[in-house]
């Protein structure tokens, strides 16, 4: 290996594997210190000494001050202070004379809407949220004056002598109270039931159950039209002027729009592929002195077992011969996972992005462009991270954990492998080190091309500079300087990225070198084949070997080629001038008219099973069942308008069996059981005095779905209550009740409590209650020092001091939690574990479409069939299409179930105990299956290839290009003769998640697929046609008894997996599928153990002990540990 320091570069001229662009740098991460010539290389920018100074040794990194350990930059900071204006600015308004004799009692309520309204959102997501408030308030006060008015009908139609008008305590009158009630249990039931189906519409269901309570609470004392037609007046203007308020404060006061939101996600993601490069860099250099294969207890690696934890120890025997994690292992893993997440929250919110109205240079065509090509680098450089779970592997299922009692022949083979897999790293790592400092350098071109990233202040002091030189400075060296962003770096990067394809035989080489397939000036493309011989594995593992090394070259080679198409892109984005101004981004209508489909939509809109056109040739494409709705297996597709209205009938029913409708009549009972107070005789008196309606509106915002949840947000909005209280009480007494004092100390704690709205997005209910119990209780003592007690006093209710309003407030709350609790675990409670197995089984199904639309993928595009991906209505463009949809949901959907698997924790177990263990290693399995198809999908998906883009000048690249097109050609004919593994992968998964769905035992003996299944079927073709050689002789392959072809088919085979074709692009895909497979196979091995745990075996089989020897009967199965019916992977 040459030598890396760059103070000798004369050490890569006498290296074969090296080329002059690939000559490396001292400090390959700082690209502002580089500077290229023509030839590629390394020049200094002044002087041509430059480079032969001694490396500066780093400086050790700054401790991070209290502001990052705290994670408050400007963003943070500026939204906290955003967020803690409207509801200050509110009450500060009703201090104001005029506004307190218009709003009376509810001016409180205007600080409470402003905190609700959530004036901190992007604007996109504000605007939709503001238009849903303000639908539901109208709504809610159409329906609450026909509810009041229904309820007064009641009174006046039963009552003996009629009400005094005004009266603060006119007679009971039961009739009203019942109407008023059951008026309460409908409308809370029906918006919570919308609440639940529709997650857009939370907060405004919340509006809209503020508005219900408060009416139909104080119905029983309304006795005149005028007197509830005020009260529904004053509520609904109080409402609205809430929402104005943190209108204007969102669109005016620091606006953010969700464009910015989505750009600052884009530029996360971009720093995250950056680092996760740089760490994947150091981990495979790791690899060049390291034991890749070392597990714990492994004598010939110095560990031993003695840190081992009693759970680890209690596993079974291959789970604790896992190998560990390098500290560069870890890093990549906790990066990738990161990566994850950004990019799950870049496809939430890039809809809102799209369809904001926005001044700009990005239109939202662009913004999905740009997340299309960042997805198509995330994909390889994540499938890069896929590495360690390979050597992984192949310790465990080899069995490398040396031991003293090992055999030396097991121990030598283990050190062979390392030492050849020591030798391929190493040749690996100049070409690895220059490609990754082309990514980092391309991913930073393109995000400041396009404005994600600032330019560097030294860049433009240098471009600034560069302007007034003098002639006489050295030209060439100055202008052979390109950095990122400069003109002319695309073409710099694609000369990089094509070295690293160039040396890409050289490696090879090495391998064959080391595996004896090739001697010493021997051409790659005359090596031996690897030698075929059923009876040893040592073929199997050459042959595994080979393609990992290719599965690591080809995803190498497909982040450079990605990161090429995203530069290109930007640097059109900034000559056809769309980076040249801003503009006024409008969207189109539409748009808007999906926007608004989409808000009440549960799922994607689907073609209907059908036969449509796709070309001028009238090709009639019949699509398959899943690109068709969900079918209902009790009845068939409507066939007539009569069919289609029994239809809309149906969806009422089903709509009132749903599970959310179980949900809203939870929370209708839950409110009813508080509510009921204000409807008795004897104690609708005490309602109002004791303020009981919050209690009833704390229910309303705090009851989830599921009682892990409950329980948790119990403790939570309990403690933020407490909290809340003692916030107040310092707001108000250290001041000494001075107003302006007040609001100073109220605006400073609500910025408190917005750090943790952001910071710790699990507290966002505990904390909107803290919120809004402040602003209740500060804005209520406020309210009475404006409008006076008598005033305060004419709605039933007592003034209090603040010291005991606090509590009251506490124990309002306190008491709707506890209420809001029971409701959730009575009559039977709704776990975080039954919606933890049920969204596992819908992982599972959408793993097994994914794989599906997959493997169509990849039989379109052998056959060549699928048509251009480009153009709507083909069917690639279709398939593309269910890709990308199936990739967000399950991008969405992994996220969600890391989130039950933490509140489960909450729930009492009662009876036995919860498997965490097995639901958390399925899990994991189903996220790394997740990653495993994302990039079989990459591969066969035609985006983002890894060859070279095609051009007249490179020769080489059309040649290796065409030979690609026949080994594919090659592969597609053979394709049609045997039975691949995918649709036994897509089987056993929908098979698992049906069981876990429903609780179903799995069958014995279930058929799993076999790693390299597709390799072993070819070389049996392979082998026949060995045999045919030697029967017939080796001239005789035309032969009359050959008609059927079946020979000349076994003739593509003899050569098709030969190890001469290692470099065409098509064996490089190849090897890709079948790395990929068979890491899907071994996972899909342990998902069918994991949940053969959880839901058992359909096996009958049993023992019977006969004086101390076992014997089983010859009808049982053969199940081993207790049914774990499961095919044996090879």
């Amino acid at each position: 290996m040459a030598d890396r320091d760059s103070d000798r570069p004369e050490s890569t001229a006498n290296d074969p594997m090296q080329s002059p662009e690939l000559s490396n740098e001292s400090n390959s991460d700082s690209s502002e210190s580089r500077a290229r010539n023509g030839n590629g290389n390394i020049k200094a920018e002044g002087e041509g000494t430059r480079e032969a100074d001694p490396p500066s040794k780093p400086a050790a990194p700054s401790k991070p001050g209290i502001m990052a350990k705290l994670g408050l930059d400007v963003p943070t900071l500026s939204l906290m202070f955003k967020g803690a204006i409207p509801p200050v600015v509110a009450l500060a308004i009703c201090q104001s004379h005029a506004v307190a004799e218009q709003f009376t009692t509810l001016g409180y309520l205007v600080g409470i809407i402003s905190v609700l309204s959530m004036s901190i959102m992007p604007r996109g997501k504000f605007i939709q949220t503001m238009v849903l408030n303000v639908l539901f308030a109208s709504v809610g006060a159409a329906v609450a004056l026909l509810m009041l008015w229904s309820s007064l009908q009641a009174r006046l139609h039963t009552q003996s002598s009629p009400a005094v008008p005004g009266s603060l305590s006119p007679p009971y009158n039961s009739s009203q109270a019942a109407v008023s009630a059951i008026w309460l249990f409908a409308n809370i039931w029906f918006v919570n039931t919308l609440r639940a189906k529709y997650p857009s519409v939370n907060l405004p269901s919340i509006v809209y159950s503020i508005m219900t309570n408060i009416t139909c609470t104080y119905s029983p004392i309304m006795t005149s039209t005028a007197s509830f037609e005020s009260l529904v007046k004053r509520l609904f203007t109080a409402m609205l002027t809430g929402f104005a308020i943190a209108t204007i404060c969102s669109l005016f006061i620091l606006p953010i729009s969700s464009r910015v939101v989505t750009q600052g996600q884009m530029k996360g993601a971009i720093m995250l592929l950056r680092g996760a490069v740089k760490q994947e860099k150091k981990y495979l250099q790791s690899l060049e002195r390291e034991d890749m294969f070392a597990v714990p207890g492994d004598i010939s690696c110095g560990t031993g077992t003695d840190g081992e934890s009693a759970e680890r120890a209690n596993k079974k025997e291959k789970d604790s011969a896992r190998p560990n994690s390098t500290a560069e292992a870890d890093a990549i893993k906790e990066t990738v996972f990161k990566l994850r997440q950004v990019v799950g929250k870049i496809y939430a919110d890039l809809p809102f992005a799209k369809r904001e109205i926005a001044w700009g240079k990005l239109e939202g065509r662009d913004l999905s462009a740009i997340l299309n090509y960042l997805r198509a680098i995330v994909i390889p450089v994540v499938g890069m991270s896929t590495v360690i779970d390979i050597f992984q592997r192949v310790a465990e299922k080899r069995g490398w954990v040396t031991t003293a009692d090992t055999p030396p022949s097991l121990i030598a083979e283990k050190n062979e492998q390392k030492r050849v897999w020591n030798e391929v790293m190493k040749r690996l790592h100049e070409p690895f080190e220059q490609l990754s400092g082309a990514i980092d350098e391309g991913l930073q071109h393109a995000a400041m091309m396009l404005e994600i990233l600032p330019r560097p202040k030294a860049q433009k002091k240098r471009n600034g500079q560069s302007s007034s030189s003098s002639t006489d400075a050295d030209v060439e060296s100055k202008g052979s300087l390109v950095l990122p962003g400069d003109p002319g770096f695309a073409d710099s990067l694609k000369s990089r990225v094509k070295c690293f394809r160039d040396v890409r035989s050289e490696i090879l080489y090495t391998w064959a070198w080391e595996k004896g397939l090739a001697t010493e000036g021997t051409p790659l493309e005359k090596v031996d084949s690897i030698p075929l011989t059923q009876k040893d594995e040592k073929h199997r593992h050459d042959q595994s070997q080979l393609y990992v090394l290719l599965y690591i070259e080809t995803l190498m080679q497909a982040a450079g080629q990605a990161v090429i198409q995203f530069v290109l892109y930007a640097d059109s984005k900034v000559e056809d001038g769309t980076m040249r101004k801003n503009r006024l981004m409008v969207p189109k209508s539409k748009l808007i008219k999906k926007w608004i489909s989409s808000i009440f939509s549960e799922e994607d809109r689907s073609q209907e099973q059908s036969a449509d056109l796709f070309d001028t040739g009238m090709t009639i494409v019949s699509m398959g069942d899943g690109f068709a709705k969900k079918k209902d297996p009790e009845h068939l597709h409507p066939t007539n308008t009569w069919q289609r209205i029994g239809n809309s009938l149906r969806g009422i029913s089903g709509f009132l069996s749903s599970e959310e409708s179980s949900f809203g009549f939870r929370v209708a009972c839950a409110t009813l059981t508080i509510g009921i107070v204000a409807f008795l005789e004897n104690t609708h008196t005490f309602f109002t005095q004791q303020r009981l309606v919050w209690a009833m509106i704390i229910i309303a915002i705090g009851m989830t779905q599921t009682s892990g949840q409950s329980i948790f947000g119990f403790l939570c909005r309990t403690i933020g209550t407490l909290l809340a209280m003692v916030f107040s009480l310092i707001t108000w007494y250290i001041v000494d009740e001075k107003t302006p004092g007040i609001f100073i100390f109220l605006y400073l704690f609500l910025v408190f409590d917005h750090y943790f709205l952001f910071k710790y997005p699990q507290f966002i209910p505990a904390v909107m209650i803290c919120m809004v119990t402040q602003v209740m209780i500060i804005g209520y003592e406020l309210q009475v020092l404006e409008i006076g007690e008598a005033a305060a006093e004419s709605t039933g209710q007592p003034v209090y001091p603040i010291y005991e309003l606090a509590p009251y407030r506490l124990a309002c709350v306190a008491g709707g939690c506890l209420v809001a609790f029971i409701w959730t675990i009575f009559p039977w409670p709704v776990t975080e574990r039954t919606w933890l197995r049920r969204d596992l089984s819908a992982t599972l199904y959408l793993l097994a479409t994914y794989f599906s639309v997959i493997n169509e993928t990849l039989r379109s595009k052998l056959e060549a069939t699928g048509g251009n991906p480009d153009v709507k209505g083909t069917p690639a463009h279709r398939l593309a299409k269910h890709r990308r949809q199936l990739f967000g949901k399950l991008m969405l959907l992994l996220p969600a179930l890391k989130q039950h698997a933490d509140f489960q924790r909450w729930e009492p177990t009662i009876g036995g105990a919860f498997p965490r263990q097995t639901y958390q290693d399925i899990i994991r399995r189903a996220t790394r299956i997740n990653s495993y198809l994302t990039l079989l999908a990459y591969t066969v998906g035609g985006s983002g290839g890894p060859s070279m883009t095609l051009t007249g000048e490179d020769h080489s690249v059309f040649t290796n290009k065409k030979n690609s097109r026949a080994w594919i050609d090659a592969l597609a004919e053979l394709l049609t003769d045997i039975s691949p593994t995918q649709h036994t992968i897509i089987s056993t998964l929908t098979l698992l998640s049906n069981a876990l769905q429903s609780g179903h035992s799995l069958p014995p003996h279930l058929s799993l697929p076999r790693p390299y299944e597709l390799t072993r079927q070819l070389e049996s073709i392979e082998a026949a046609a060995a045999r045919d050689d030697s029967r017939f002789g080796s001239a005789g392959t035309d032969s009359d008894g050959d008609s059927d072809g079946t020979t000349k088919t076994r003739r593509r085979g003899v050569v098709l997996l030969d190890a001469r074709n290692m470099t065409q692009a098509g064996y490089a895909e190849f090897a890709v599928l079948q790395v990929c497979s068979t890491l899907v196979c071994d996972d899909l091995e342990g998902l069918v153990e994991n949940v053969s745990q959880l839901v058992g075996v359909v096996d009958f089989s049993y023992r019977v002990q006969r004086g101390g020897d076992a014997s089983q009967s010859d009808s049982g199965t053969e199940s081993d540990g207790g049914g774990k019916g499961k095919g044996k992977a090879d």
